[in-house]
């Protein structure tokens, strides 16, 4: 599994897209089921379809902004393609809504409430699994890092968190998973900080992982440039004198600055949501087992159950690190090429009026003098 998952991180952002395609679809189909019961099912034949219809639908919702973004970088294609781009979500609400009438035309006497309960439970799994899952592909428009390092600190997070459970846990964390222990959620979460910090500086080097895809079939063989987001340059930090001191004591040596990336620090605050948050979701899923009485979601993975046991903190990871992300490290997307045409598109007393806007603007923030105000006035009138 771990080879695997190298292997198609190896082979770049179209190859993760499909197995997080591949996890969304398997992952779903483990949840249904759950409620499913094979008796009123045979007297429903239409009720697995429905089930597999909305899934489909809301595939091609999500995946056709994905796909647009993709082929924004091809315009001939996406020329070609612009009329259902224009109407995407249109199509897709259009879609919904046939699966919706279909669904009412097929309830039936003595079964609403089972299929009511059915609908429910379908949109339930749509949200959990599908569109959470969804940023895991937000992430990798990003860059690769914002995939990987994620699913990186909650595979290392359970680790660490089962190493220090095992050797030194004595209180246990919570009664839905009585293995589970205050030393190994304590233990796991420094462990998981640490592992961040210094991780990250390893991947920043990396421009096949930083860099936004130029491409869907950038492979870790293309030879990636781009201009780096400023979190993964190293910048010089001052060491308070206090700690500068106790470090000139201990190594022998004085030390005015260290060498930090930015992005560091930020892995430090996903790596404590890794370690406090997302282990609830793991949570969350025993407690939908032990409501259903079963042990496992599923037998897809000899040894490990389901694909739902083994991704079950992995999306509320990517939907925390997608919205860390856009929240306090994106880059404004606005350009002034952007602008200007868009001030292009306003009729002539609007533009004016733009322009009087930005004028005021500036002057009372100082950064242009009352002669420059003046002239600018006198070409307005």
């Amino acid at each position: 599994m771990i080879g695997g998952f190298f292997t198609v991180i190896a082979l770049g952002p179209l190859s993760i897209m499909l197995m997080v395609l591949c996890l969304q679809v398997l992952i779903y189909r483990e949840v249904i089921s759950m409620s499913s019961v094979a008796k009123k099912e045979r007297d429903l034949p239409w009720s697995r379809a429905m089930n597999a219809y909305f899934l489909v639908c809301l595939e091609y919702y999500l995946y056709g902004h994905n796909m647009h973004r993709a082929l924004q970088r091809r315009p001939w294609l996406e020329a070609h393609l612009r009329p259902v781009f224009a109407h995407h979500t249109f199509i897709s609400f259009s879609l919904y809504l046939i699966g919706f009438v279909w669904f009412v035309s097929t309830l039936r006497k003595g079964y609403y409430r089972f299929q009511m309960g059915q609908f429910a439970w379908t949109h339930m799994a749509l949200g959990l699994v599908v569109v959470q899952s969804q940023y895991m592909i937000e992430n990798i428009f990003e860059g690769i890092f914002w995939f990987f390092l994620p699913i990186a600190l909650v595979i290392v997070n359970d680790i660490f968190a089962y190493v220090f459970g095992f050797f030194f846990g004595r209180h246990q964390l919570i009664e839905l998973s009585p293995k589970k222990t205050w030393e190994g959620y304590i233990g796991g979460g420094l462990m998981t900080m640490v592992f961040g910090f210094l991780f990250t500086a390893i991947l920043s080097d990396w421009h096949f992982m930083v860099c936004p895809p130029p491409a869907l079939n950038m492979t870790i063989f293309s030879n990636v440039q781009c201009d780096v987001n400023p979190v993964f340059v190293p910048t010089d930090y001052a060491v308070p004198g206090a700690v500068s001191a106790l470090l000139s004591t201990v190594l022998g040596r004085h030390i005015a600055t260290v060498t930090i990336r930015p992005v560091q620090f930020h892995s430090l605050a996903i790596s404590a949501f890794a370690s406090l948050i997302a282990p609830f979701g793991g949570f969350f899923a025993s407690g939908v087992k032990r409501a259903f009485n079963i042990k496992d979601f599923g037998n897809s993975i000899p040894g490990h159950g389901g694909v739902t046991d083994r991704f079950d903190c992995q999306f509320i990871m990517a939907a925390f690190s997608h919205t860390y992300y856009v929240s306090f490290i994106k880059l404004s997307s606005v350009t002034i090429g952007g602008v200007f045409n868009s001030f292009l598109a306003l009729n002539a007393e609007n533009q004016v009026e733009l322009f009087q806007s930005i004028q005021e603007y500036l002057q009372s923030t100082g950064s242009i003098p009352d002669a420059v105000k003046s002239a600018a006035a006198a070409v307005v009138e």
